[in-house]
Order: C-alpha cells, then structure tokens, then sequence
C-alpha cells in the first residue's frame, strides 16, 4: 500500500506546470486524483491516460461554477480527503500604472476568492469526517515580495493570511491547512515567458542552491502536506524557493 491509497484529491489548476506536477505526485501515492482545468486538455489528457487523472473542466473566475465543483466532483469521485488549489494567474505590472479597483480584479478574483470559497466548501466536508488536509499554492513573493508583481504578491501573501486564520477553526476537527510557496521554479515550456533569460539567471544568483527548482520539487512537498506524515503541521507557509536570498 501506499500513503494515499483510498483518499480522494481535487487538485485546481491541473493543466499548468505545478498542477499537473501535484497530479503526478498524488495519483503516485495512490490517491484518486480530480483535476480542474480550463484550458490545456491536452496536459488532462496525458495525466488521464498515464496516471488515471479524472478530468473536469471549470471556469474557476465564475463564482457560480465555483460552488458547483465540489458537488459535481463528489458525485464522480466521491468525498473529499485533499485539496489542492494550484491554479491562478501573474502578472507584471509596476504599481504607478495601474488603475485602483480594476487591474487587479481578474486575478484576485481566481487567485484568493475561488480558492478561498473552495477551500472553505471543502473544510465544510472535511470537518463532518474529522479529517482532511487543504493545500493552498502561494509564492515567495507572498512572504517577501517582488518588484513588479505587487498584485500577484498580496494575492499570495492573503492565502497565508486565510490559512493561518483556517488553521485554528478546522484543527479541532482534524483538518489541516498549510500553504506551499515556490520560489523560482523552472519556466513552462508551453507558457508565454514571464522573465527573460537574464533576469533567470540574475535569480539564480540569489538562490543558494544555484538553480530554479522543479515542478516535481515542489509537488513533493505538496504531497508530504496530503499525507499521514504531516498530520500535526497546519498553518504554515512552507518555503520551497532553493535558500533564496534577495
């Protein structure tokens, strides 16, 4: 057996890099593994016909299909053990430019409110069976900032606020709430490129490790937070950025 061998997964954001690297990780320990998506059904198709990836097409910046996923998804796959909100979106854009109330509205509208709802739809579920464990992808740039990504930054920085906060309500009833934050991570090949190749290799430089880190890097430690091992950990916002400095 392995370490989720008869749990159900929701993982958000499947199609993308991280998402379908989570997917991989937790379909590899034997869980059931449902993947959102709302794009890319060619990555769904993949890690359906090699891991058994359930997929379900969403829109998660409608707040209607929102709260219709977990329904739907427990009717195909059953009660939720995990969830897994990798999905979101970045953006570059200096603070002085933007226009207050509206740039931002689209990405924190998916970034903190879709996952935000579902995790606490999830928690509802999970509490009634006193167990469960809700992962949240945050970034460094939620803990430390980054230049140009303001936005994105305290998209972030609110899912560890949120999970802190969740953390103490659900842990009376076994449920467990932790946020993973990469740091940089090797680019999307089938993504427009957010850094050029410079900027990649002046973050380098500030990483002790000396390199970006890989997907499956970061969903391994998404998959310690699913499983038996991590059950006094919640709360916390785990660093997986290399030793970054900067």
């Amino acid at each position: 057996m392995t370490e989720l061998d008869g749990r159900t997964a929701l993982v958000t954001g499947a199609s993308g890099h991280l998402g379908g690297a989570v997917c991989r990780a937790l379909a590899a320990q034997g869980a059931r593994v449902v993947g959102t998506y709302r794009g890319g059904a060619e990555r769904i198709q993949a890690l359906a016909d090699e891991y058994g990836v359930i997929p379900h097409q969403v829109d998660l910046s409608d707040g209607t299909a929102v709260a219709g996923l977990l329904p739907a998804m427990t009717e195909v796959a059953g009660a939720l053990d995990i969830l897994v909100c990798a999905h979101g979106v970045t953006e570059r854009r200096p603070v002085v430019t933007a226009r207050p109330g509206s740039d931002a509205g689209d990405l924190w509208r998916l970034n903190v409110s879709a996952s935000v709802a579902l995790a606490g739809a999830a928690g509802r579920q999970m509490l009634r069976r006193r167990h469960g464990r809700i992962v949240l992808l945050g970034s460094r740039a939620g803990t430390h900032g980054m230049p140009g990504q303001a936005d994105y930054a305290a998209s972030k920085a609110a899912l560890s606020a949120w999970a802190t906060s969740a953390a103490w309500e659900l842990g009376p009833f076994g449920v467990t709430v932790n946020v993973v934050a990469p740091g940089a991570v090797e680019p999307d090949p089938q993504a427009p490129a957010v850094y050029s190749d410079r900027e990649n290799q002046e973050v380098v430089g500030r990483i002790a490790l000396r390199r970006l880190g890989a997907p499956a890097e970061v969903a391994a430690v998404v998959a310690f937070l699913a499983g038996p091992g991590a059950g006094y950990l919640t709360g916390q916002t785990l660093l997986v950025d290399g030793g970054a400095r900067w």
